[in-house]
């Protein structure tokens, strides 16, 4: 079922990418006509207080939405992986600094890190996926590290050093295709953390601005009308519960799927 969620997400917002027409109507159409109206057979989410269609603007969110989490998860893969691979196998000197970094970034508060980032940044896009990559590598480094370390004394790893490879063809050929399991596995979970992040700072002003729009300020602007009109504030919502849940339940299935086939 989360599965089937992610696709059906996927699939919108590449058709929505690509062009093709999902709705009648443009995310940022402007209708006095039709302000504040409730879901309908017109207007399946309903309207917003500028008349605009709420279907095709959470479409339009999830597209920014996920690739901001995609770009992310890349920058956090890359981050994290690289920092990873040299403190599990250089150890010392250089694993211990890389060690003290790592806590150092977990000790400061997230939000507070993102806020500055998006500020020194002017809340762009490429701010926010800057600060949400510099809040989430570390747990592909710990993972990378403690997986490198665990290699390294293999009988295998050994007699390729015993043989005169170098440091490098250790790594990429033996070493790295064998940690990519337990990678991925932590990745996943970096895609629902930086979409619940990214909607928590759009939520409160400081993440994307318009005309861009995620989910995360389109429950920003819906919250003052709450008591009144909750349709505004209710999909994008639902749409960030339902996405992180299936991002979430998927990383639990591929962490069972692979240490089964590891053991």
């Amino acid at each position: 079922m989360a599965f089937a969620f992610i696709i059906l997400i996927i699939v919108l917002t590449i058709l929505y990418s690509l062009g093709i027409k999902l709705s009648p109507y443009e995310f940022n159409a402007v209708n006095v006509e039709t302000i504040l109206q409730a879901p309908s057979l017109q207007h399946w989410f309903g309207t917003d207080a500028l008349g605009r269609d709420l279907f095709i603007r959470v479409i339009h969110g999830a597209n920014m939405s996920l690739f901001i989490a995609l770009l992310t998860a890349i920058n956090a893969f890359i981050i994290g992986v690289s920092l990873g691979l040299v403190a599990g196998y250089k150890e010392g000197w250089i694993e211990e600094v890389i060690i003290k970094f790592i806590d150092f970034i977990y000790s400061l508060p997230d939000l507070l890190v993102l806020s500055i980032i998006a500020l020194f940044l002017s809340q762009s896009t490429t701010g926010i996926v800057i600060g949400l990559a510099f809040i989430n590598w570390m747990d592909t480094a710990r993972v990378t590290r403690a997986e490198i370390k665990r290699l390294k004394s293999e009988e295998y790893i050994t007699a390729t050093k015993v043989i005169g490879a170098d440091s490098f063809h250790i790594i990429f050929k033996h070493m790295f295709p064998n940690i990519m399991a337990s990678v991925l596995i932590a990745l996943s979970f970096t895609i629902p953390r930086a979409i619940l992040s990214e909607s928590t700072l759009s939520f409160i002003g400081l993440g994307i601005s318009p005309p861009d729009t995620s989910w995360g300020t389109l429950a920003g602007d819906a919250w003052q009308y709450l008591r009144t009109d909750p349709h505004l504030i209710f999909f994008p919502a639902l749409m960030i519960f339902l996405t992180v849940l299936s991002f979430n339940n998927f990383g639990e299935w591929l962490r069972r799927k692979l240490s089964l086939r590891v053991t």
